[in-house]
């Protein structure tokens, strides 16, 4: 039988661990921490490393932590939700929560993603924290998002139309072009038609070229007129898929490397 020992917390420990929990907020700095404990800056940095080793607070990024109360065992893996963290990790930049965990969040796929992916107009590196990964990638224009409130905190999160368009434009980060296809299915009913095709018809000529493709083969003819357009150059609808193999598709302007069946495997289960 594995013991598992007490664990024990200095005065000035208990102090700054009793506020954040009074303050109930899952993210804080090393400004809060010094204002709570009133004591200096070597003092404040030796209280946070020593609750660092103990797994109550998790450092996000350089001065920014996560509070783990007690009730995240002694491992210290907890958060409400992962997004209510991401404004502290972008700070004053534009951002948006996007990729799958949008597509999620939309009800566009029931996989619950491991990496929260986060669109910005700067580059910044991974970070890994609360059981979650956090991604950036990095977009010169961040397209439609919309604000909402998780855990008590605002945060930007992609727009249903934005949702599906980034899914075509970086399949890698949506499950594939597979992905995308039960994106657009599973939310058809709540998309803003004219917006998503206006934002397709604005942006690279490949998205709109995959867009009308799925929707054809998704039997949403009336939709995928809509989307079509003058001759840009062959695309390819999974640039991350095998390319030995494929046909071309003239209207849309594509070179389709994956199975319609494969693509449309996700209706099996409607």
């Amino acid at each position: 039988m594995k013991i598992q020992k007490s664990m024990r917390f200095g005065e000035q420990e208990v102090k700054l661990l009793f506020t954040l929990e009074q303050e109930k907020s899952p993210v804080f700095t090393i400004a809060q921490a010094r204002k709570a404990l009133g004591t200096t800056d070597a003092s404040v940095k030796n209280v946070l490393s020593r609750l660092k080793r103990k797994k109550r607070v998790i450092p996000l990024q350089r001065g920014v932590y996560l509070f783990a109360p007690l009730k995240s065992g002694q491992g210290g893996q907890w958060t409400e939700n992962a997004f209510s963290v991401v404004p502290y990790l972008v700070g004053t930049g534009k951002y948006y929560i996007g990729f799958a965990a949008a597509m999620n969040y939309w009800g566009m796929t029931e996989q619950l993603p491991l990496t929260v992916g986060i669109a910005m107009e700067r580059q910044k590196k991974p970070i890994s924290a609360v059981q979650s990964k956090f991604m950036f990638v990095t977009k010169k224009r961040l397209g439609g998002y919309e604000r909402i409130s998780v855990a008590g905190t605002d945060v930007n999160i992609s727009s249903v139309e934005q949702t599906v368009l980034d899914a075509l434009a970086f399949p890698e980060y949506c499950g594939g072009i597979e992905g995308a296809a039960k994106a657009v299915w599973s939310a058809r009913n709540s998309i803003d038609w004219k917006k998503l095709s206006l934002l397709a018809k604005a942006g690279k000529s490949a998205v709109r070229q995959r867009l009308g493709y799925l929707l054809e083969l998704l039997g949403l003819e009336k939709r995928a007129k809509a989307l079509e357009g003058k001759f840009a150059g062959f695309s390819w609808l999974d640039p991350n898929a095998q390319k030995a193999e494929f046909q071309c598709s003239k209207r849309w302007g594509l070179k389709v490397n994956l199975k319609k069946e494969d693509v449309l495997e996700f209706q099996r289960g409607y």
